[in-house]
């Protein structure tokens, strides 16, 4: 299976490698949903998005890379089958599933999703700014349908996003939330909240902030690529609505991050990163999370 890391691939492809996938290991694999000796529902959550925004398809690989580690090393790995046994994984490697299949076979740089809407001919929604948390504040989001960032009438008006917060409503009430991780891509940027405002920072000597350090240098650890820390609105700009944002602040996880992967903020590829980099990509995001396990059962 670690050829799939060798090319992109098209999202009725990826419903079939996360079949396989979950096949393969099923005394600890439901589909999306991951879990140790003790069975599901049992732990602390961690939660892993992908491919939000459509044209970041270097987000849905690393989310699948991820889970494939988790199964495939824990067997062989005594620090895996710990985080296993200790936490139940939730991965959603394309939480924009039509707006993927849009990018892929229609306009490669589409954002949003595929959402139409009344009185206007543009199309879809901006999923990273439709969450119900200072929703439409702050200059964080269009409110313009046209726009790459148009955050829709209301909060959670998007499908999607409805969906996904009444899953992971049901997943914080079960079991609390102790890692959510959405990843991007591009900028190679570890952002911690808050996206909403720059004027609101965690408080001094952090674990939420530190822990984001500690992630940006495993990654870099890995290959040499270099990732910055801080909060969201610092590192890149105003993000109202977002999903790091609503995880942490409205359910309460212990650690919420945004995680833009290669290239580099100044790197012309932009969100086209060529093939023979997403297994590199991959394997330095896999190592920050291996890390960051570690780390998480003692803070």
């Amino acid at each position: 299976m670690s050829s799939w890391f060798h090319k992109y691939h098209g999202y009725d492809s990826h419903v079939h490698f996360l079949h396989r996938l979950a096949a393969a290991h099923p005394s600890v694999s439901r589909g999306i949903h991951l879990f140790g000796r003790s069975g599901p529902w049992e732990n602390p959550a961690i939660v892993f998005f992908g491919t939000a925004h459509a044209r970041e398809w270097i987000s849905t690989m690393v989310a699948e890379y991820i889970a494939y580690s988790l199964l495939s090393e824990s067997h062989v790995d005594a620090d895996i089958k710990h985080a296993l046994d200790s936490f139940d994984f939730y991965i959603f490697p394309v939480v924009n599933p039509d707006g993927l299949v849009y990018s892929q076979t229609k306009r490669r740089m589409w954002r949003k999703n595929r959402q139409a809407q009344n009185g206007t001919s543009c199309v879809g929604r901006d999923l990273n700014r439709n969450w119900d948390i200072h929703w439409g504040q702050n200059g964080g989001s269009s409110a313009s349908p046209c726009h790459g960032t148009y955050r829709g009438q209301n909060a959670f008006d998007a499908p999607e996003t409805r969906a996904l917060a009444m899953e992971l409503e049901d997943i914080n009430e079960r079991q609390g939330i102790r890692l959510f991780i959405d990843w991007h891509a591009f900028g190679q940027l570890v952002m911690h909240p808050y996206g909403y405002s720059c004027n609101k920072s965690l408080p001094p000597f952090s674990a939420t902030a530190w822990l984001a350090g500690e992630l940006a240098e495993a990654m870099r650890k890995v290959h040499g690529t270099k990732y910055k820390s801080g909060t969201a609105c610092n590192l890149l700009y105003a993000t109202s609505g977002d999903s790091a944002d609503f995880v942490f602040e409205v359910l309460g996880a212990d650690y919420a991050y945004t995680v833009e992967l290669r290239p580099g903020r100044l790197d012309q590829r932009g969100f086209r990163l060529p093939e023979n980099e997403i297994m590199e990509t991959a394997e330095e995001a896999w190592g920050g999370v291996k890390h960051m396990l570690n780390l998480i059962h003692h803070y």
